[in-house]
């Protein structure tokens, strides 16, 4: 059972309010933690921990600190355009030191999937997770592609509560959804 969400009402009420920047600083001083712990304790055995994650990342680096904090990966690659206005102290407050940025020119299947195959090449592991829950459609299609391509095992935070006014998740909603898990959906691929 999911635990409370501490100042949940106080954050919905900012936001409702339109106090947009109150609402993200509360949540990410107060609530975050939180939201944290519970996706932490309903899906840290969800997968293996540890190996090599593969993030996209998008406008809300949220999701990403969540699987990462879930699955506890050796090596965390996160992939994300430079155009991107995505404030920084998140991923440095939330997440561990072993995380590289990987800036791409653009969002188009060619620079994602070369990008995420040097980075295969350069962090050799055969445990791999690509999450694809943030960037562009293209982004994240091209790291599906690239994940099924490579036997990795593909990752998305989902939500089952949907604030359709604020556009968010309604925090400690949050699910990790295994897309795809070469070992359990194409286990012949790995019989030798």
């Amino acid at each position: 059972m999911k635990n409370k969400i501490p100042y949940l009402q106080e954050w919905l009420d900012l936001a409702s309010s339109g106090k947009f920047e109150r609402a993200q600083e509360l949540y990410f001083e107060k609530l975050f933690e939180a939201v944290i712990n519970n996706f932490c304790n309903e899906y840290s055995k969800t997968l293996p921990s540890g190996g090599t994650l593969f993030s996209v990342l998008g406008f809300s680096p949220e999701p990403i600190i969540l699987t990462a904090k879930a699955i506890q990966p050796e090596t965390h690659i996160i992939f994300t355009t430079n155009n991107q206005k995505v404030d920084n102290s998140y991923l440095e407050k939330f997440l561990d030191s072993n995380y590289e940025i990987i800036y791409l020119n653009d969002e188009s299947f060619e620079s994602m999937y070369k990008a995420m195959k040097e980075q295969l090449v350069l962090n050799p592991d055969p445990q791999i997770t690509v999450d694809i829950t943030g960037g562009k459609k293209s982004m994240v299609a091209s790291a599906s592609i690239f994940g099924k391509d490579y036997g990795c095992r593909i990752v998305y935070v989902d939500f089952s509560d949907y604030i359709k006014d604020l556009r968010k998740p309604m925090p400690g909603s949050e699910i990790l959804n295994v897309v795809y898990n070469p070992f359990k959906n194409q286990p012949e691929i790995f019989l030798k």
